[in-house]
């Protein structure tokens, strides 16, 4: 998963067809700084409460992404 951040947006790369799970996901989780999202097939759009709050969001989600189990093969 990749994440770029602009001011209170932020766009989240999945692998194919993770995308409506995460924001599912995201959307039901108890995150007061997140407005909501939309999302398409590999790609999922935050948008945040906090004019500049993108930044912030972006970076935890990838440490949470860094902190989650990998799949073996």
């Amino acid at each position: 998963m990749t994440a770029e951040a602009s001011a209170n947006l932020v766009v989240l790369r999945t692998p194919p067809g993770a995308a409506q799970y995460l924001a599912s996901a995201l959307d039901h989780a108890d995150q007061r700084d997140l407005l909501g999202t939309i999302a398409g097939d590999d790609t999922v759009l935050l948008i945040c409460r906090d004019a500049a709050g993108g930044e912030a969001v972006a970076g935890r989600l990838m440490t949470l992404a860094a902190s989650s189990p990998k799949e073996t093969s």
